[in-house]
């Protein structure tokens, strides 16, 4: 049946800077890592790294993800890296840091093996770097660039050639081509493991071979770096099964290559002999992921979601890549062949956690269960997300006595939830919330959206059944949407960051976001995403004086925090207490801009390794809010009191407007004077906000005259743009709609207008009420009072302008209700549209 789809980190220390960089802005420099002349070395060795990027003046020392690495300095933007023996085997973060901040991360794998490096000229045949079994080789692609590289071999050895760069946030997107003796091609792969080439090859004769490395479109550069391994050790395919219960002792079956274990006659992968290997894991007590050690190996975003950990099979012939095992919430149930048509559907017990493999072409599995009227069950397939090439989707179906089974829904690729070119983590994997129509027998129909091109034991996937159990993850991301960034805080200034949740099941609740474990100095307000919002700006502030310093922060979520009872209050019936749920944030990074021809807006990203800040000297600007929360009705005209402060000659007017503010708040701009130290922002929170927490900040921007050379005769503006505090914006119901009947009107200074005004009391408010003119400061404009009793409905209100009101148009006026609703003064306004002529 084929189912009818879609065609802990170490501390250093910063000096030099000149100023704090702001995401997003070009102008101001931030110093950024595109690529590293090596990728890696083995663990217990120094190597010499040359670091490749912008804005790297004054590197001086390099950040990594464990203390087992350190790095000195040789000479310009070249380091001796020294890994201690026993850090750990697999992927590290590496960061520079200079005078214009820290950077984004690179990767830097620690192996087991032998390590050298490509020397030039090795284009053709004739200059081979020769290299021997079980060795990497680190090399890099400049523009039309080959390398070739020779080794020795024996008939009927059996060798596995993988390259990876991809997955090392290098540019290359490579082929790879063995040619024996003579010159003649026996093999050549590309787009393998991703855009990364693998070959499995089992040699013909004794002699001499070669492997020539390009890239596709022979194109090259300082960032196509890339990793050559070449060895008879082993190598993981799959591991069934897929999912496994925390803390219990569990057989799995290991599917590869040079493993030691039994030949599998009935497996073949691209034609090539399979082994089986049978091993004991006893799987962690839970599988939250580290923020700080995330992984073994290359994480991608769309599989940030995920829960439980990472295998390797360790021989002497090496490490094998690592393999990801699920953290099961249910019973785990091990598919059994055939269960490909409705005759020989799989008997299930809900709920089930279930491991599967489309391991032939037009492979369905079809599992049959029971279920109750009413029931809500949460069905999700995952592949891509275990690392798996598989593109899973599903149908449920009603099985139907003496007839075809009825379909009552399907399910495909899971969209990104919101957090878009920063970290997108939606992916091909699929997941349904179903209802139990009636009492009766029920099936899910699974395969593969590729099925009729493909089919082999690697295509693994778990297809999980369970209550619905309302949850959420978080990620934590620097602020650009199209820059590779990261963070950097101006002593006495603010830099931003994003937070993203992930919700499953349901979840739909605030949740309330704080920062653990920050550098000393530096402080982050807390802030909430708010009920059925996906993205948040957190804020982080280093105080006047701060030392410079780079360090890692934490970000802890939670689903219940202090006393909800006024929330629950405010919106009765409509916010539930919901579970009560705390999780880390996990960091994530851009691994280039975006910009790919088929994806223009989303960028590559992965699961980095901890969340870095660096704290820099005093920048030109800062920008503060006070107060910090506002708390305010549906309709509602608010008035952000700012102050800036200016360093280091910046004179100029600053302009401020509103960021990341929830839909129907109605932006503003204003500009606070060269000699001004203060301003207002006018927002209008539209009748139309839905209540709830929320969480933005004031943006303000201004001309800077910069240069990197500080004794440069003339210095070009650039912009800066510098955050203000976190300011928390929670929305009640309106007791009242008020509506201005004249909408306003012209004024003349000195002068008085009339306004006839309108309201409608709801949710069960019936009170008297007070209306007030609420106008900033400096347009002079004032109005008497005026009580509206609970037996009325209209109201006359009278605005005064002073002798001395400035003409022109008035922003930020508005009239406002005043309710007294369960002892809390709640106010409601309506724009007035006032002109003060002469």
């Amino acid at each position: 049946m084929t189912i009818p789809l879609r065609s802990a980190p170490l501390i250093v220390l910063l000096f030099g800077i000149l100023g704090a960089p702001r995401p997003g802005h070009a102008q101001w420099p931030q110093a950024k890592l595109t690529g590293l002349s090596r990728l890696g070395s083995r663990v217990g060795e120094s190597v010499d790294v040359t670091l490749n990027g912008t804005d790297l003046e004054g590197v001086h020392s390099l950040w990594f993800d464990h203390p087992g690495i350190r790095a000195f300095h040789l000479k310009g933007t070249t380091f001796r890296v020294a890994s201690a023996p026993g850090t750990p085997l697999g992927h590290h973060d590496i960061r520079a840091v200079g005078t214009y901040g820290v950077t984004n991360p690179r990767t830097f794998v620690l192996g087991d093996r032998p390590e050298t490096v490509e020397t030039e000229p090795n284009n053709v045949v004739s200059q081979a770097n020769i290299v021997t079994l079980n060795s990497v080789i680190n090399g890099q692609i400049t523009a039309t660039d080959v390398d070739v590289f020779g080794f020795d071999g024996k008939a009927g050895q059996r060798l596995l050639i993988e390259l990876t760069a991809e997955r090392l946030d290098s540019r290359l997107d490579a082929t790879i081509h063995i040619l024996n003796a003579d010159g003649r091609e026996l093999a050549e792969c590309r787009d393998a493991l991703g855009v990364d080439p693998f070959l499995d090859l089992t040699l013909p004769a004794d002699g001499r071979y070669f492997i020539k490395v390009h890239d596709v479109v022979y194109g090259g550069s300082a960032d196509h770096s890339y990793r050559l391994s070449l060895s008879d050790g082993p190598h993981l395919d799959a591991i069934l099964p897929t999912v496994a219960t925390p803390g219990v002792p569990t057989s799995f079956t290991l599917i590869g290559r040079n493993l030691g274990g039994t030949p599998a006659p009935d497996l073949l992968i691209d034609g090539r002999p399979i082994e089986r290997k049978t091993v004991t894991i006893t799987p962690p007590a839970s599988g939250e992921i580290d923020p700080l050690a995330p992984s073994l190996r290359f994480f991608p975003s769309p599989a940030a979601p995920r829960r439980g950990f990472e295998y390797v099979l360790a021989l002497p012939s090496g490490t094998s890549n690592p393999l990801f095992i699920a953290e099961a919430t249910e019973p785990v149930v091990l598919e059994a062949e055939p269960n490909n048509d409705d005759e020989h559907a799989q008997a299930v017990t809900l709920p089930c956690d279930i491991s599967g493999t489309f391991g032939a072409p037009n492979d369905s599995d079809i599992y049959r269960f029971s279920a109750r009227k009413g029931e809500v069950w949460w069905i999700e397939a995952t592949a891509e997300r275990l690392g798996s090439p598989a593109d899973p989707a599903f149908l449920i179906q009603q099985v139907v006595a003496k007839a075809p089974p009825k379909d009552l829904g399907s399910a495909e690729d899971t969209p990104d939830p919101g957090g878009g070119p920063r970290f997108g983590v939606g992916s091909v994997d699929a997941s349904l919330r179903w209802t139990v129509p009636e009492d009766g027998t029920y099936q899910v129909v699974i395969n593969d959206l590729y099925a009729s091109q493909r089919g082999d034991p690697r295509l693994v996937y778990r297809l999980n059944i369970r209550p619905e159990r309302p949850d959420f993850r978080l990620f934590v991301v620097p602020a650009s949407t199209t820059l590779v960034d990261s963070l950097t805080i101006a002593a006495g200034g603010r830099a931003t960051a994003y937070v993203l949740a992930w919700r499953t099941d349901g979840f739909a609740g605030p949740i309330h976001v704080e920062a653990v474990d920050l550098p000393p100095g530096v402080r982050c307000e807390p802030v909430t995403i708010a009920t059925g919002q996906v993205v948040a700006p957190v804020v982080f502030e280093a105080e006047d004086g701060a030392k410079p310093r780079v360090g890692t922060v934490q970000l802890i979520g939670r689903s219940r925090f202090g006393d909800r009872k006024d929330e629950l209050h405010y919106v009765s019936g409509a916010t539930k207490l919901g579970p009560d749920l705390t999780h880390q944030a996990i960091a994530g990074t851009m691994i280039w801009p975006p910009g790919n021809p088929l994806t223009p807006t989303m960028a590559p990203a992965r699961v980095s390794r901890g969340f870095v800040l660096a704290v820099v000297e005093a920048g030109p600007l800062t920008l503060a809010a006070s107060p910090q929360t506002f708390i305010v009705a549906q309709g509602h005209q608010l008035n952000v009191p700012l102050t800036v402060t200016r360093r280091n000659a910046f004179a100029e007017a600053v302009t401020v407007t509103a960021a990341d503010l929830p839909a129907n708040v109605v932006n503003g701009t204003a500009t606070i004077a060269k000699a001004e130290a203060s301003g207002t922002l006018p927002l209008f929170v539209a009748k139309t906000v839905a209540p709830g927490d929320y969480t933005f900040v004031v943006r303000g921007t201004g001309p800077f005259p910069f240069s990197k050379d500080p004794n440069a005769k003339t210095k070009p503006n650039i912009t800066l743009n510098e955050p203000s505090n976190a300011i928390r914006l929670v929305v009640r119901p309106a007791p009242v709609t008020l509506t201005v009947n004249n909408k306003g009107g012209a004024l003349k200074p000195g002068g008085t207008l009339e306004v006839d005004l309108t309201v409608a009391r709801q949710g069960g408010f019936a009170d008297d009420l007070t209306v007030t003119l609420t106008a900033p400061p400096a347009l002079k404009l004032s109005a008497a009072p005026v009580t509206i009793a609970a037996s009325q409905t209209t109201a006359k209100f009278v605005v005064q302008a002073a002798d001395d009101s400035p003409v022109g148009a008035a922003a930020g006026v508005a009239v406002r209700a005043v309710a007294t609703v369960r002892g809390e003064s709640i106010e409601v306004d309506e724009p007035l549209v006032l002109t003060l002529g002469k």
